[in-house]
């Protein structure tokens, strides 16, 4: 009987193994880069006017469950781009994205339940959705929050401090409004302990991306309009 080494085998078995998983990540890596040169021509053509081709390539992707091309067909009926205005679609194109913790999504939906855009209005829904948003490290939403414990709004208790939290975390990626704020709180002792040093480089952060000093800055509103 032909004997065979143990260590021999194991190295051919591994070694099969090793080579039909990177095969399989290799196939499965050939939808996800096409997937996503799909998306930046489809986003290409959306920022160019070209509505007609970001619906032919978005709608694919969206109806499959990406929930990058869910908000950019949300976008479009938003809109009425490329399709007739549908706020209640795009509403719901939003909700698919956001189930799956896109960020931009629980932000626009957050929006749509601010103002009714498709939706009924519901305060709990608008802090329910930036809070997961802002929680993920997104921008936007911190600062949203930001405003809505400044004052007190959708059904948040008004609380400076936590204000000032979310404000510094938008802040301390660039987002221009929260420098802003950052620096008037800073200038005014609002949530945080009074600092002219601190409130000048937060003020001078927001000037290099072309916004003023504004002293009815906390008196402020994210402003939506219905598209």
């Amino acid at each position: 009987m032909k004997k065979y080494c143990l260590a021999a085998v194991l190295a051919v078995v591994i070694g099969f193994s090793c080579g039909a998983a990177s095969m399989v990540q290799a196939a499965a890596a050939v939808p996800s880069a096409a997937t996503g040169k799909i998306l930046q021509e489809a986003w290409t053509a959306y920022n160019i006017g070209e509505y007609k081709k970001t619906l032919r390539l978005v709608q694919p992707l969206a109806g499959d469950g990406n929930p990058r091309a869910q908000v950019l067909l949300g976008r479009c009926y938003e809109n009425g781009l490329g399709v007739p205005q549908d706020l209640a679609v795009a509403a719901q194109w939003y909700q698919l994205a956001a189930e799956q913790n896109d960020s931009e999504a629980q932000v626009l939906l957050a929006y749509c339940y601010e103002v009714g855009a498709g939706v009924p209005k519901d305060p709990r829904a608008v802090v329910t959705l930036m809070t997961r948003a802002a929680n993920s490290g997104y921008a936007e939403a911190q600062f949203n929050l930001a405003l809505y414990y400044s004052q007190g709004l959708y059904q948040t208790a008004k609380d400076q401090k936590e204000s000032f939290r979310w404000a510094k975390l938008a802040a301390d990626q660039g987002y221009a409004q929260a420098e802003r704020f950052v620096g008037a709180c800073y200038e005014y002792g609002i949530g945080v302990q009074e600092n002219p040093a601190e409130a000048a480089i937060w003020y001078n952060k927001a000037a290099a991306q072309g916004l003023a000093r504004d002293g009815n800055v906390f008196n402020r509103v994210r402003e939506y309009s219905m598209p």
